[in-house]
């Protein structure tokens, strides 16, 4: 509905570009404190206070009467969504064993991927005419089913902590030496370099793909189908690869997935329906590879543990989504200033190729920690 929203509300593409990413703004400053609140009161509450912050940033959404107050209910999604983003990975650590977390992070992942494509897919061709194509109603209505999320996991998640033993019960919120030590790690910076280009790529697609697909010759309705259809397809993504990859060949497959976005990013520039449609289901099934493979990179590295995870996590979202704001920002200054999105996917482009590089650097890193380990276990 951004076109809509944009309409009522006056405002220039570079003005809600800035407004799409404002929650990544936020989650910047608030993922490593999440991080370290969920480690402090458990996965139950911290994920309630979350789904709860989702909730009211919509209904906020709802009310905005111009940019800086749609900024602001943006902003708000930041302060508590990070509660359930580095939430989930550390519920998955808990509660499955290293063989064993593929499928669930997968799932995880893919989950999201329902909610969207459902929203993408419903937004204009249902769920405007249904409120008199008002996109306040709608937001208010997706406030509603956010509430509903947040009191369903209350109800199915009686037991969320009762292996995670390793909260900590006193001492400071953010542990300094904990972030250092995993920062110092190597294998860590080559994760926090993918995931800042990764995430520029992805809130920049995300964010603008309708737009993107319209400036293209689509119409609103298809392009919204389109761009659910993208979605839906990466919830199979997201279940298959981080299922049949193979702890070894994570790396590899990382830069497997940045060189096709590179080039799917380029081939949206085609104006045919049938090719373009082609262009998107590649899109969409890989680009879901990509978080659940970093995931769990940092889950099962062996310098990670399970008391660690949620600051590990923390660290993720906070670096990666500097891209992420910065992304939906940018693009839509560059669409602005060149009268449409042929440029933009150039930019999404050369986000892939720097996250493919990083790829590279963490697969000659595990390479040489396995040559590295076989002389030690040799001498055992």
């Amino acid at each position: 509905m951004v076109d809509e929203i944009s309409a009522d509300l006056s405002l220039s593409r570079a003005a809600m570009g800035s407004i799409l990413g404002a929650w990544a703004f936020i989650y910047i400053f608030t993922a490593i404190p999440a991080g370290a609140l969920v480690d402090r009161i458990g996965l139950r509450r911290s994920i309630m206070v979350g789904a709860l912050s989702i909730a009211a940033s919509l209904a906020l959404r709802s009310a905005a009467g111009g940019a800086v107050s749609l900024f602001a209910a943006v902003a708000v999604f930041g302060v508590g969504g990070p509660l359930v983003s580095i939430g989930t990975p550390k519920l998955i650590a808990t509660l499955f064993e290293q063989d064993r977390r593929r499928l669930p992070t997968g799932v995880a992942v893919a989950s999201p991927g329902i909610g969207s494509a459902l929203g993408l897919a419903l937004a204009d061709p249902v769920l405007l005419p249904l409120f008199d194509d008002s996109w306040r109603a709608v937001l208010a209505l997706a406030a509603v089913v956010a509430v509903a999320a947040a009191l369903y996991w209350m109800w199915a998640s009686p037991d969320a902590d009762q292996r995670n033993v390793h909260n900590r019960a006193s001492g400071p919120l953010v542990n300094r030496s904990v972030l250092g030590r995993l920062a110092r790690l190597t294998s860590m910076r080559w994760v926090l370099f993918i995931c800042l280009f990764s995430f520029a790529y992805g809130h920049g697609l995300s964010g603008w793909l309708p737009e993107i697909l319209t400036d293209g010759g689509q119409s609103e309705n298809t392009a919204g189908l389109l761009s659910a259809m993208t979605i839906a397809v990466s919830i199979l993504g997201s279940l298959v690869i981080a299922r049949l990859v193979p702890d070894r060949r994570r790396p590899a497959a990382l830069a497997t997935v940045f060189a096709i976005l590179a080039m799917g990013v380029i081939g949206l520039n085609i104006a045919a329906t049938a090719p373009l449609v082609g262009v998107l289901l590649v899109i969409g099934f890989t680009r879901a590879g990509a978080i659940p493979l970093m995931f769990l990179e940092l889950m099962n590295d062996p310098d990670i543990s399970l008391s660690d995870v949620g600051a590990a996590t923390g660290l993720f979202f906070a670096v990666g989504e500097v891209g992420g704001f910065f992304s939906p920002w940018m693009l839509g200054a560059i669409a602005q200033n060149q009268d449409g999105f042929g440029t933009a996917t150039l930019v999404l482009a050369g986000f892939c190729l720097l996250s493919l590089i990083g790829s590279i650097g963490l697969l000659r890193f595990r390479r040489n920690q396995s040559v590295d380990v076989v002389p030690q276990v040799a001498k055992t």
